[in-house]
């Protein structure tokens, strides 16, 4: 019987052994928690991963898939324990490494955060994004000069190759511009203004369309006293996108895996719908087929279909939406926005006349007035204009549009004035600058127009109308 224990004995020592050696532990892996009947879905995707992973525990790509699972669907306590089991499959790599340091910056960092993205830029130092977060977590700490080195690096990166997968996410912004932004902080938290103008102004040079360097480049004028400067930019920044995080394809992985619609619905509202829209429906649609029950979801998808101009499908969802939740005014102007965009414009009418009792917002006075002059009411429209401009004053296209309709009644004094603000604030619209030539051209004043013209003409060579009225004033039209 001893000599039974004994062999025993081995034999569970030389098992253990042998899961050790192999890196295989499944009792180590994090069980699926219980969910509501609503979240079924999720415990579904998360138990098919769990188990396959506990069928091959020695599997990395198991292992990890049930990593990538719990987080992709917001379980991150689960995720990170995982990880750390994924972590001994792979010893040498950083994958893993670097998918928890994605779960600690959003839980705000830390000295672990900076451990890890120090591992993980040491082993993959081409791998951008990692540079880009190490930067991030290193101003936070106030290292800036090792937030500076990080930023630069990220900065030096080649860029990645473009996504082949489908949908494609392009990328938006390159992963310079958000380096050299984080070197301008930098500068600016040294007091070097003028050396974060600098950076700024290069950004702004190569990605025009990138408003977070727009902002710090109206801070960086203001303290160095160009005011007038700062406010133009300060306009510009405000009809671009809000500032959205580096398009990095580890969160497009995880986003392709989720089954949790707020993951799903938070990346895709960080895209911009001129660029990405086909990336933002696809994940819009994954969250409506897990969580079809989900108002903000349907709504979520209307606006985009809404966006990309394909009326009739959005109208079926804000019409869905506006029965999941009565009482929503927005819902009534969105429902007349696609109306009028198919010409229905009775029925949009009357939608935009009951959204007004419970909204006074500018873009639906914008959208009515619009509605109004497409359909010869061109007093009303005017004061919808107005009306939308009292509210926001630095609504472009409701001054534009005012401009427009006050030239239809020939009062052409106010329509140049107009004009003349709307350039104030925004010089390089290069629409604005045709109108007011086409106006001062009415007025007679051939000079000016020509001025105006040609100066359209530069900022947009495509911009027919300004062509055809230089060619008039050429022939002495």
């Amino acid at each position: 019987m001893a000599l039974a224990g004994i062999v025993l004995a081995a034999g569970a020592v030389l098992f253990a052994a042998i899961r050790l050696f192999s890196g295989a532990d499944p009792d180590r892996l994090p069980q699926p928690p219980r969910l509501s009947a609503q979240q079924k879905v999720i415990e579904d995707h998360l138990r098919e991963r769990y188990d396959a992973a506990v069928d091959d525990p020695s599997s990395i790509a198991a292992v990890g898939a049930l990593c990538i699972a719990y987080h992709s669907d917001m379980f991150f306590d689960h995720a990170e324990r995982c990880y750390e089991v994924a972590e001994t499959l792979a010893p040498d790599g950083w994958r893993w490494i670097y998918y928890r340091a994605v779960i600690q910056s959003e839980r705000g960092g830390g000295e672990a955060l900076l451990a890890n993205l120090r591992t993980v830029v040491e082993r993959a130092p081409q791998l951008g994004p990692a540079w880009l977060r190490l930067g991030e977590a290193e101003f936070k700490a106030g290292r800036y000069d090792e937030a500076a080195t990080a930023w630069q690096k990220a900065r030096d990166v080649p860029a990645a190759a473009a996504e082949t997968t489908s949908p494609r996410h392009v990328t938006e912004v390159p992963l310079s511009a958000y380096a050299s932004l984080g070197l301008a902080r930098i500068a600016l938290v040294k007091g070097d203004v003028d050396g974060a103008r600098t950076i700024l102004e290069q950004v702004n040079a190569a990605t025009s369309g990138f408003g977070p360097a727009l902002r710090l480049l109206a801070d960086s004028y203001r303290q160095l006293g160009r005011e007038d400067e700062a406010t133009r930019l300060v306009y510009r920044a405000g009809r671009l996108p809000p500032f959205t995080p580096y398009a990095d394809p580890v969160i497009d992985e995880l986003a392709r895996e989720s089954r949790n619609s707020i993951f799903l619905l938070r990346v895709a509202s960080e895209a911009n719908l001129a660029i990405n829209a086909e990336w933002s429906e696809y994940l819009t649609r994954r969250a409506l087929e897990f969580d079809p029950n989900n108002p903000e979801v349907v709504l979520k998808l209307a606006r985009i279909l809404r966006t990309v101009e394909r009326n009739e499908e959005a109208l079926i969802l804000f019409e869905r939406y506006k029965q999941m939740v009565p009482g929503d005014y927005q819902v009534l102007a969105h429902i007349g926005s696609c109306l009028s965009a198919m010409g229905r414009f009775g029925e949009a009418e009357s939608y935009f006349r009951e959204a007004l009792k419970g909204l006074d917002d500018p873009v639906t006075h914008y959208n009515m007035g619009l509605l109004l002059a497409l359909t010869g009411r061109v007093n009303e429209a005017i004061k919808e204009y107005e009306l939308a401009l009292e509210r926001d004053p630095m609504h472009s296209d409701a001054r534009t549009n005012l401009a427009a309709a006050l030239a239809r009644q020939g009062r052409l004094d106010r329509a140049a004035a107009e004009l003349r603000r709307l350039l104030e604030h925004d010089p390089e619209n290069a629409g604005a600058r045709t109108n007011l030539g086409l106006v001062l051209l009415q007025q007679g004043h051939r000079e000016q127009a020509r001025t105006q013209l040609e100066e359209a003409l530069r900022l947009n060579p495509q911009l027919a109308p300004a062509a055809e009225a230089l060619r008039e004033l050429g022939s002495g039209l």
